[in-house]
């Protein structure tokens, strides 16, 4: 990777992250999770050294195609976690857990804002997941 892509890269990723700010990020103070929100293209959320956490955040994701697929590598210590993605008509796309690993292709959706909302009950470990449209 050039210098110039890196920059740009880095750039955009910040750029990215300030635009997810709007959303609610109650876990930020405690434990900075990283979210990549970029429309069309994926959505990413990670946060690592969670301890014992319940809380519930959600974002908004706007796609112009219904078809995705979840790309997941969690790794829980204790607690639950929970993924619900909604479809720009409120239909859920998924609902559950995110495993340490294998690919998650869940049924196509309506276009549009999607919202992906995350649950912790109780959660210590790292959550590391990726919506990706097809």
């Amino acid at each position: 990777m050039r210098i110039s892509d890196r920059l740009i890269s880095t750039v955009l990723g910040f750029a990215l992250l300030a635009s997810a700010c709007g959303s609610d990020n109650v876990l930020a103070p405690a434990y900075q999770p990283e979210v990549v929100n970029t429309p069309n293209v994926a959505f990413s959320f990670q946060a690592t050294g969670l301890q014992d956490v319940t809380d519930a955040v959600s974002y908004t994701w706007n796609v112009s195609s219904g078809q995705v697929i979840i790309h997941p590598a969690t790794a829980t210590t204790s607690g639950s976690i929970i993924l619900n993605i909604k479809d720009a008509g409120g239909a859920v796309i998924y609902n559950g857990g995110v495993p340490a690993s294998g690919d998650i292709t869940p049924p196509a959706g309506a276009a549009g804002a999607w919202k992906i909302t995350v649950t912790l009950q109780n959660y210590s470990g790292t959550i590391n997941f990726a919506v990706q449209m097809q």
